[in-house]
């Protein structure tokens, strides 16, 4: 998730989110069925977090998420799928061969969503780090070569479907940027060489934060992302709350129509685009309002926002306040928003 500059507030802000209690729900209407429909994307992707196998090991409270729970998203014409995970789940010894169990999930996720047409959004779910040890930091044991092995052992694995994207690094903070620099172009570097030619997404420092990428370091040294294709993008993340790191997903009024304009210039002075991981809201309609503002800014602005991810789908937290997944049958006020944007 989107935070302010500081690790205390994002970890208070993923733990509310994950944790929130079940409102009562406005706008509900039956879930639609089970069975994928398959999707015809246009110019902007949209779609939502498959979120659930970032917190421990796969196996146990969390795991991958169901092949229902995508069906349902499928079924109503969604078409990218963000899916963080742990690189020490899938990698659990650095520059050794991948846990050909723990992707069996996985495989399975991907198969399904690129099979309706949906693009499937690997997520590297570490803010940076391995182990608590910041990646191609000055004396860091994880080097920019390590992340770059694993990276390039994933696009082996997944580089004969073109509907497979690479989302580096998810919400790299309290680092240099140079360290985030060296490692996610190293990481770059090894997705093509292993052969796959599909999207690269590198994220900035600062939690990645699309309001504050003007205010960081993110404004000039993302420019030395490198991808040797030129077929990549930015991951920006962006909540619309007091302090943007998603806790309350109570919405600032007025933000949905103008937080995303400075990294829209951006994007369009240095000819960059933009993909939205992360975003989300509470059910009430002002909150409801100013996600409808958010998605109309970004449609408008296809030039530079390629698509975007609603934080979270994935079964798990389907009583949370901001989750997009039904429940009960019924669905949520922010996916029944979502999907009318599903024409662009």
């Amino acid at each position: 998730m989107a935070r302010r500059n500081h690790a205390a507030m994002a970890q208070h802000s993923r733990r509310t989110f994950i944790q929130g209690s079940a409102l009562s729900l406005a706008l509900a209407t039956p879930a639609a069925s089970a069975l994928a429909a398959v999707v015809k994307p246009k110019g902007f992707r949209l779609g939502v977090n498959l979120a659930g196998a970032e917190f421990a090991m796969i196996g146990g409270r969390w795991n991958w998420p169901s092949l229902d729970n995508l069906n349902y998203y499928l079924a109503k014409g969604f078409n990218v799928f963000r899916v963080p995970f742990k690189w020490n789940r899938l990698q659990t010894q650095i520059m050794a061969p991948l846990d050909a169990t723990a992707l069996a999930g996985l495989d399975q996720i991907v198969a399904t969503a690129t099979a309706a047409g949906a693009v499937v959004l690997l997520d590297a779910h570490d803010y940076g780090r391995r182990d608590k040890q910041i990646i191609a930091d000055t004396d860091s044991p994880v080097t920019a070569a390590m992340f770059a092995d694993f990276w390039g052992r994933m696009a082996a694995r997944y580089r004969a479907n073109p509907l497979v994207w690479y989302n580096l690094m998810n919400e790299p903070h309290d680092q240099s940027a140079q360290a985030n620099i060296a490692a996610q172009n190293a990481a770059c570097a090894a997705i093509r060489a292993a052969g796959a030619r599909s999207k690269v997404l590198f994220s900035g420092t600062a939690w990645t934060g699309a309001h504050s990428w003007m205010t960081t370091a993110n404004a000039t040294a993302t420019l030395q992302m490198v991808d040797p294709l030129d077929n990549f993008a930015f991951d920006a993340h962006q909540y619309l709350d007091r302090g943007y790191g998603g806790g309350t997903l109570n919405a600032i009024p007025g933000v949905g129509a103008h937080i995303l304009q400075a990294i829209t210039d951006w994007g369009r002075a240095n000819r960059r685009q933009v993909f939205i991981g992360e975003f989300a809201s509470g059910p009430t309609p002002p909150s409801l309002s100013e996600l409808n503002d958010l998605l109309h800014f970004m449609v408008s602005n296809k030039d530079v926002f390629i698509g975007a991810t609603y934080f979270a789908g994935g079964g798990t937290w389907g009583n949370n306040m901001g989750s997009a997944d039904p429940v009960g049958g019924v669905d949520k006020p922010q996916t029944l928003l979502l999907q009318r944007y599903l024409k662009y």
